[in-house]
């Protein structure tokens, strides 16, 4: 038997190891990427073009506003012409995703492709669901697209942002988050329209998270109406009072956390 050198061999090994490295580096793309969207990243597609492509259209689709612990049904499409192939990246800020589409898997919370998807008329759709989180207030939907030559390799591929998804998340009592943004400090505002008849619109900013409560009183101090009694996140939200079943006169509403209480007067013309 014809004894092979030792240095002969290391260096069949490595050149073995590293070709079955480059093809896997090559073909590693195909199972996608976390951690690429604008939630946690500016880098994008890093394994591709520098830059974003301008010319991949990559766009979220469904409802703007979805009631808290309620799941909505969301879409991701990705265009571009002279491409045959796509991958993806879907993030949440709060919320929590799950795949619709068979070709893509959830990882660490966030969505990726399992596959180079085919993309044969240079537009592709995936569908996932998107459950909101138990507070109410804002959340943000985020994702990076992937338009592919279907070749195993990331030249030439190109990639892009979309445009981040805004989602209200609402209380199933009506409460409306305004904005995403948090308070310096804790406040209610006048009600309007004020005088009213039957409908008013009250506005109040919530700090940080806390248990608020807006109660309705009648002139003799009772509490006719208990309209917020639950944890809200910080922002700015709003809340529309029906006082059609009560009389013309003066009402007073109060907003209270555990760090603030206000009473403001109101007054309902009919």
């Amino acid at each position: 038997m014809k004894k092979i050198s030792t240095k002969k061999f290391i260096a069949t090994a490595v050149v073995v190891i590293f070709l079955t490295s480059l093809s896997a580096y090559l073909y590693s793309f195909t199972a996608g990427f976390t951690g690429r969207t604008k939630k946690t990243s500016t880098a994008g597609c890093s394994c591709h073009d520098a830059a974003p492509n301008t010319e991949v259209q990559v766009t979220i689709t469904g409802p703007d506003s979805v009631v808290k612990s309620q799941t909505a049904l969301y879409t991701l499409t990705i265009s571009k012409s002279s491409k045959n192939g796509a991958g993806l990246n879907i993030a949440a800020k709060n919320g929590t995703l799950s795949p619709v589409s068979s070709t893509l898997s959830l990882i660490s919370g966030e969505l990726t492709n399992n596959t180079n998807i085919p993309m044969p008329s240079g537009s592709v759709t995936v569908q996932f669901n998107y459950t909101a989180p138990s507070v109410a207030g804002t959340d943000t939907l985020y994702a990076t697209g992937l338009a592919t030559n279907s070749d195993g390799s990331a030249s030439g591929d190109d990639w892009n942002w979309s445009p981040n998804k805004r989602i209200i998340v609402k209380n199933s009592v009506g409460i409306e988050p305004v904005n995403s943004n948090v308070p310096a400090v804790f406040s209610v505002s006048q009600n309007y329209p004020n005088p009213f008849n039957p409908e008013t619109n009250i506005k109040f900013d919530v700090a940080k998270t806390s248990p608020v409560k807006i109660k309705i009183f009648d002139l003799t101090g009772k509490v006719i109406e208990t309209l917020v009694n639950e944890n809200l996140s910080a922002g700015t939200y709003e809340i529309k009072w029906n006082a059609a079943k009560y009389s013309s006169g003066i009402y007073f509403y109060s907003f209270e956390t555990k760090d603030f209480n206000q009473t403001r007067k109101m007054m309902l013309v009919k």
